[in-house]
């Protein structure tokens, strides 16, 4: 029988993204305070405390790794480290303050540009997603694979349905089963699960939204990329990234076909 084998980071991130857990359900549906940030974004007391608690649970704990994460200032000193980790404490904060279960926590370690440890949790479900590199993708300890599926025809894609009938498209999309989910990380473990053959965003994604789902889709046999098809590279100075892609490799390379040209 398989079995996930974690290294010391990974083993550490992962006692630390479990009690993070605990925080979310605590603040679920309990009406947390919230506020909106200078980027528009909302902000809650929620995601306050699980970054603090993740600080003290990773960061303190592994001071020879650079953190970077959604609600501390990026003052860049993260750049001087070989491996940084990339955290968003709550990911779908709006579905969070509003009830929805469909949330989750991100936390990746970078090295060289690139995920080498992912994990992301959904508290509401318990699901708890995670890979390292090289050791494939894991959903509370049952190894995962992408779908199998070549057919963009009724394909299911996890991704935001009125975009697809915008009039700039130069051809009509086949008719799929188009679902939305409001974590990124979460679209992106639901591929790499199978639930999904694709998800696709393009519109700006941060580090912290998609490099975790970024190592759980390529471990479970998928592809991911921004839409020009480029492999995406991590814990640059800007790290803003313009679009995503992820999913089988049938899939993903035929919805890339069609997005390519876009002058986003």
């Amino acid at each position: 029988m398989q079995e996930f084998r974690p290294s010391k980071e990974h083993f550490i991130a992962k006692k630390a993204i479990m009690g993070a857990g605990e925080i979310a359900l605590k603040w679920f549906q309990n009406n947390p305070k919230y506020w909106t940030k200078d980027d528009g974004t909302q902000v809650s007391e929620a995601d306050i405390e699980i970054n603090n608690y993740l600080s003290e649970k990773i960061n303190k704990k592994l001071r020879k790794i650079g953190w970077l994460s959604e609600e501390n200032h990026d003052d860049y000193s993260r750049l001087k480290f070989s491996k940084v980790f990339l955290i968003d404490p709550i990911d779908g904060t709006k579905s969070f303050l509003e009830g929805k279960e469909d949330f989750s926590i991100s936390v990746a370690l970078i090295e060289k540009g690139r995920p080498i440890s992912a994990l992301i949790l959904n508290p509401v479900y318990n699901e708890l997603f995670e890979a390292e590199l090289n050791k494939g993708s894991w959903m509370n300890s049952t190894r995962i694979r992408v779908s199998n599926n070549k057919n963009l025809e009724g394909a299911r894609m996890c991704a935001f349905k009125p975009m697809f009938s915008h009039p700039a498209w130069k051809e009509p999309w086949p008719k799929m089963v188009i679902k939305n989910k409001n974590s990124i990380a979460y679209r992106m473990a639901l591929v790499a699960m199978g639930k999904f053959d694709v998800m696709m965003a393009l519109n700006p994604k941060n580090d912290w939204d998609i490099a975790a789902g970024d190592l759980l889709v390529t471990e479970a046999g998928g592809e991911v990329t921004n839409h020009l098809g480029e492999k995406i590279t991590y814990n640059k100075k800007e790290i803003q990234k313009k679009s995503v892609v992820g999913g089988c490799k049938d899939i993903h390379l035929k919805i890339i076909e069609r997005v390519k040209d876009l002058p986003l």
